[in-house]
């Protein structure tokens, strides 16, 4: 089930885009040629219908991504130094450092910033990365600065109303060229959770102490000194978490929380409370010392790209766990390039992200417009830096391992975005996914606190967080964290091989239902550690 904002103007006719350029206010004269920016349309446009323009005076917010400089030579410096073997392992960069080798100039900063207002924009903010500037104006003013107009469409397929741009943005030559992309020209996309639950009269389900045995971590220490962030669209109730550890006498850190964009859902969380309070307890279950940094963002592309470039500027983590994506045919390229582009910042400072792939088996696209007839993957757990965590289904004996086997609904495939890095085999040159796993399966769920109440649950959001808190107990940064899984070869790891995920099955070593398998903590540690 998603989380998904509604709410959009209406006009009471089209506005043609000459008028909508008449009420933007003064411009500079447009002496260069104007040059398409691809990968900013939304793909549900294909299946919806337009009802007319949007209302020149509605308020909009977009982030206009820039590109990196030097990217072959920030992909080469992400590979050693989360290489284990590597001699540049570990010699990971600070924000001014990654700013100077790679980040956008101030030059074109200020290139794109200058052009925003001469369009009669507002320049709210620049990133302290240089990696987005955040415009602010009407509709009217938004279509003439980048070239386009805005309609109102109805998802034929998902049944709700949105907004959106009807064509790519355009721009000057010299300022397309700093451009990546413009994010928040439509409100369609609304990142889907990856779990599921029901209630319990008692605690039911898996406890931290069958978790931390299960999984061989009570050797490892308790994550004291290590800050884990959680990447969340909603938000939490301070009671549950504390009622969770308390229950299970824990004495974990009280979480705090981190704005995206304004965004702060603590005082009246939505229907992904849940979720962001089942990651916080999981990551209290296996690291029960490690400081919880939960960053809420607005549901938005706009609020990913956002969330993922302030991660990275804050640089206050190791470990980042992500229970939220979107499928990637659904998914601008303008988004998942500038929220990458965020996550190659981060992993150049040694943060490690854990992502949850997605819990409709190999059709990721079950829950949106594309359906359940096309094999698709989810991003972000699909970024080559980041690990995508598939689920199992866990047995245990007391508090000891038992047996996995795949879990039906563990998120898996092949990517169309990204091709396979160097440390994957992939699959006709493109990358797949998920890279490792835990469990899933509601059937084998977890013991959560969540609105007052005990529930079990499952989905590999469930299967991240665990993920991420065993990141925490190695005690060290890790930066691209799949080098060092897949140099291990499947050392350290339960192998997982029955089951499978619809178009997958599970079987011996890497697939693309479990990955390389579930962790066996006091094994893979070393490994990760170098």
């Amino acid at each position: 089930m998603s989380r998904r904002f509604r709410a959009f103007a209406l006009a009471a006719a089209p506005l043609p885009l000459l008028a909508a350029a008449a009420l933007a206010g003064p411009a500079v004269a447009q002496t260069q040629p104007l040059v398409s920016v691809p990968g900013n349309t939304s793909p549900a446009l294909a299946h919806s219908e337009r009802h007319g323009a949007l209302d020149a005076n509605t308020q909009m917010s977009v982030s206009v991504a820039l590109k990196l400089r030097n990217s072959s030579e920030l992909d080469k410096f992400i590979a050693d130094v989360s290489n284990p073997r590597s001699p540049r392992h570990g010699q990971f960069l600070t924000p001014a450092q990654f700013n100077d080798r790679f980040a956008p100039t101030q030059s074109a900063v200020d290139s794109v910033s200058n052009f925003l207002r001469a369009q009669g924009l507002s320049v709210a903010k620049v990133s302290p990365n240089r990696q987005v500037v955040t415009a602010n104006g009407t509709a009217a003013q938004l279509q003439h600065a980048f070239g386009t107009s805005m309609g109102r469409y109805t998802d034929t397929a998902e049944h709700r109303d949105f907004y959106a741009n009807d064509s790519a943005p355009k721009l000057p030559a010299d300022v397309a060229a700093a451009v990546q992309g413009v994010v928040g020209l439509d409100n369609h996309a609304v990142k889907h959770k990856n779990s599921v639950s029901h209630k319990a009269a008692a605690p039911s389900g898996f406890n931290p102490s069958q978790l931390r045995g299960a999984y061989d971590t009570g050797s490892l220490g308790t994550g004291s000194g290590q800050t884990v962030a959680l990447w969340e669209f909603d938000g939490y109730q301070s009671s549950n978490i504390a009622q969770y550890s308390k229950q299970f006498s824990l004495n974990s850190p009280a979480p705090q929380t981190v704005s995206v964009d304004g965004a702060n859902y603590d005082s009246q969380p939505g229907e992904g409370q849940g979720e962001v309070e089942l990651d916080i307890e999981i990551v209290n279950a296996m690291a029960p010392a490690a400081n919880t940094l939960v960053y809420e963002a607005p549901n938005s592309d706009q609020g990913e790209v956002d969330m993922a470039s302030q991660i990275a500027s804050d640089n206050k983590v190791s470990v980042v766990s992500i229970s939220w994506g979107s499928c990637e045919p659904n998914t601008t390229d303008a988004a998942i390039t500038g929220t990458s582009n965020g996550i190659k910042q981060a992993t150049a400072e040694g943060i490690s992200f854990f992502a949850a792939s997605g819990d409709d088996g190999s059709k990721d696209c079950t829950r949106s417009q594309t359906g359940s007839s096309v094999d698709a993957v989810d991003f972000p757990a699909s970024d080559p830096n980041v690990t995508g965590v598939g689920g199992t289904h866990l047995t245990v004996s007391g508090t000891s391992y038992g047996s996995e086997s795949a879990w039906d609904g563990s998120g898996g495939g092949t990517s169309t975005k990204f091709d396979a890095p160097s440390w994957q085999t992939g699959d006709n040159g493109k990358r797949t996914v998920p890279d490792v796993s835990a469990d899933a399966d509601p059937a084998s769920g977890y013991a959560i606190y969540s609105g007052g109440s005990w529930q079990v649950y499952g989905g590999t959001s469930c299967a991240a967080p665990m993920w991420a808190g065993f990141a925490a107990l190695v005690g060290t940064k890790l930066g691209a964290a799949n080098q060092a899984l897949y140099a291990a070869k499947g050392a350290g790891f339960h192998d997982v091989t029955s089951g499978s995920n619809g178009s997958f099955q599970a079987g011996q070593g890497y697939d693309q239902v479990t990955g390389w398998g579930s962790y066996d903590g006091a094994k893979l540690a070393p490994a990760l550690q170098g």
